[in-house]
């Protein structure tokens, strides 16, 4: 009877020990934040701009993570006498597949996300879009869902990661 006991305790410890050694990567959370250009398509006649971002995120196994980020810009209308003043804004869950070993210190990833992106705009004058029922200052304001995709670069320096990537939001906006 003893010997069985022996066993069965042997086996639940080593059954234990698996379990706590299965997980070899950092499951923390963590905070995250970018600046970049947005190029704009052609289509909205606005210049390419300064974005942020501020995020966090953990990964859930040792090649995937999960983010979610808020994002801004300011894009101007194309001419500096056009009179718009347009803000961008938006929220977004991004989840990224690296490709790493749990040892390696840089890996390439890609990155697939959902997202709500705001637009503020207010005409004050411009002549391309004619002038608005009740005159001018006119206002329009959208929600649209958002694409994101993504390929990039991600460094580890200890306590410190450093990401560059490319990627594009697709805006579902008219």
């Amino acid at each position: 009877m003893n010997k069985k006991l022996l066993c069965a305790a042997l086996l639940a410890g080593l059954g234990m020990a698996g379990v706590a050694s299965a997980q070899t990567y950092d499951d923390r959370w963590y905070v995250s934040g970018s600046v970049g250009i947005n190029v704009q398509d052609q289509d909205r006649h606005t210049e390419d701009s300064p974005f942020a971002t501020l995020g966090f995120g953990r990964f859930l196994t040792p090649n995937w993570s999960l983010d979610a980020e808020v994002n801004y810009q300011n894009p101007d209308k194309q001419g500096a006498e056009s009179g718009l003043w347009w803000s961008q804004y938006g929220i977004s869950a991004d989840a990224r597949y690296h490709f790493r070993n749990v040892d390696s210190k840089w890996w390439p990833y890609v990155r697939m996300g959902l997202g709500l992106q705001r637009h503020e705009e207010e005409f004050i004058r411009d002549p391309a879009f004619g002038a608005p029922e009740g005159g001018y200052p006119a206002q329009h304001e959208d929600n649209n869902l958002a694409a994101n995709l993504g390929a990039g670069l991600q460094f580890d320096f200890g306590r410190v990661d450093l990401r560059t990537e490319i990627g594009t939001r697709v805006d579902f906006d008219e």
